[in-house]
């Protein structure tokens, strides 16, 4: 009977003992995967932003392009949106490559913001709808260039970093190209015509 009571005692023990080894690797487990998810809490937040906002600005892109396609009355203007489809939709191929390296989801649809401006533009016709899609195409490509060269410098994730300074040159000449059709948009159509030929400036 007393070999027996001990017999059941180490048992209890050894099963006490595998119980808190256990918990103790599940408690390590977790505190890992927590300080793991902590201290790329900052990155992941850098890379979420900069690939959304890429992403909204490619699908922008595309959107107005065929916008302009179909109501532009200039067809410098019209020339400008088809390559801007092309160019933004290859853009927006990389940019999901890249996110899936960084493990970063990008949207697949406009936001409801841009949304709403492209509505407002489509209601435009003619030289109204010139005017206000390339005086767009000059402001657009201004932020892209912005954040893109932001992110070359400062990205942590090399995957979106290469994307940043691979597409950055290309939003870059984009502008240039907008900026300098802009001022042929002045050109061809009467400043007169226009309440805010300061803005053109």
């Amino acid at each position: 009977m007393k070999r027996l009571s001990i017999v059941l005692s180490t048992a209890m023990l050894m099963w006490a003992c595998g119980e808190n080894n256990s918990k103790t690797q599940q408690e390590a487990s977790k505190d890992s995967t927590q300080a793991m998810s902590e201290s790329m809490e900052h990155i992941s937040n850098a890379a979420v932003d900069f690939a959304t906002d890429i992403a909204h600005a490619n699908l922008k892109e595309i959107e107005l392009g065929k916008l302009a396609q179909t109501k532009a009355n200039y067809q410098r203007l019209k020339d400008f949106g088809k390559r801007m489809v092309s160019a933004h939709v290859q853009s927006n191929q990389e940019l999901q490559k890249a996110c899936y390296s960084a493990g970063v989801t990008v949207p697949a649809d406009l936001s409801d913001a841009d949304r709403k401006e492209i509505a407002s533009l489509a209601e435009k016709d003619d030289k109204a709808f010139d005017r206000s899609y390339i005086k767009k195409m000059v402001h657009e490509h201004q932020a892209t260039m912005e954040k893109l060269d932001a992110a070359a410098h400062n990205m942590k994730d090399t995957a979106l970093q290469h994307y940043a300074r691979k597409t950055l040159p290309v939003v870059t000449a984009h502008l240039e190209e907008a900026r300098h059709i802009l001022e042929d948009v002045r050109k061809q159509y009467a400043p007169e015509q226009f309440d805010d030929v300061e803005s053109y400036q």
